[in-house]
């Protein structure tokens, strides 16, 4: 087929055609909870075959044994996303249970809240204090670890290693583009932060900003292999992770996206192969494609059009637990 066009905005107001899942290959870090668990239930209950991993095996555990049974099947791995080793010896273990020891979909959803940062002047005495009340407080990084780091890995490794495509490069006679099948798929996580901010956090919009630019560099590299990718960018999601801040914030009326519309976005780009190369914004009521591209100013039309329908406004201040400083 020919290769999938990355130059136009997509419809996502069809329903999903779920026989364009069924027997789908996938592989969901960050799969315990959140929206990872919900684009597992959306693969399963449609048959597609589904390797979850996570860092917290009782979770996964419990997810495994709640979609036991379903359409599809579901397996879970261990895994440390910031460690490369685990991360190696998740995907030889994925591939070892999966039809084919292939995947088709890589989905990865890993992600910590991070850390909040004060950012109140401090006297350079801090630097070398020892008074634990005073001294130099290190930057909190191990969300950038996870979401950033941990995914650069699980994307640059499955789409090299696990997807079945070194048969073709090995050819005598590599295929040419339009012979591609183009039925892989890797669909990041971003924010709407990858494109704004969250106040207070420079951690965790840094970690947004840099899935985006990872989108960006390969949705145009992988597609000469076959691997479509996008990116979607949500508002805020009520999950386990963003549990802490989710009380201030409805004070302040600020609306939230559900895990079955980001799910079911999911979906719909696995299922679609003439698609590559566009990021999604799940907002509360509805998905808009955010023209991440040059025609659309790199989002920058879209996101005044969004602005002006107020769709988007500042992110509000709020109270943040100590626990996420």
């Amino acid at each position: 087929m020919s290769q999938p066009n990355s130059d136009s905005q997509i419809d996502l107001t069809a329903p999903l055609d779920g026989a364009q899942l069924v027997g789908k290959r996938v592989l969901i870090t960050g799969g315990a909870s959140g929206i990872g668990a919900g684009c597992a239930k959306l693969f399963v209950e449609h048959g597609a075959h589904v390797v979850i991993a996570d860092f917290n095996e009782q979770l996964g555990k419990a997810v495994v044994e709640k979609l036991e049974g379903l359409k599809g099947t579901i397996h879970f791995i261990p895994v440390d996303v910031t460690s490369f080793t685990s991360q190696k010896a998740m995907f030889a273990n994925a591939l070892a249970i999966l039809p084919g020891s292939e995947i088709d979909v890589l989905i990865p959803c890993a992600v910590v809240m991070g850390g909040f940062w004060d950012y109140t002047p401090q006297p350079a005495s801090s630097l070398t204090s020892t008074d634990p009340q005073i001294t130099a407080v290190e930057p909190p990084t191990r969300g950038l670890q996870v979401g950033l780091l941990g995914t650069y890995h699980s994307a640059l490794l499955c789409a090299k290693y696990c997807m079945g495509l070194h048969t073709q490069q090995d050819s005598p006679n590599p295929a040419p583009s339009s012979a591609l099948q183009f039925d892989k798929s890797i669909i990041l996580l971003g924010s709407l932060a990858s494109y704004g901010s969250l106040p207070g956090s420079p951690e965790y919009t840094a970690m947004k900003w840099g899935t985006r630019g990872l989108f960006r560099s390969l949705r145009s590299e992988l597609v000469r292999t076959g691997v479509r990718v996008h990116m979607l960018a949500p508002t805020f999601v009520e999950t386990p992770m963003t549990a802490g801040i989710v009380p201030g914030l409805r004070e302040k009326g600020v609306g939230f996206a559900t895990v079955e519309s980001v799910a079911g976005v999911v979906g719909r780009l696995v299922g679609e192969r003439g698609w590559n190369g566009r990021a999604f914004a799940v907002m509360p009521d509805e998905v808009v494609d955010l023209c991440d591209d040059h025609e659309g100013k790199n989002s920058g039309i879209v996101w005044d059009e969004m602005t002006g329908r107020g769709l988007l406004k500042a992110p509000p201040k709020f109270d943040v637990p100590k626990s996420h400083i």
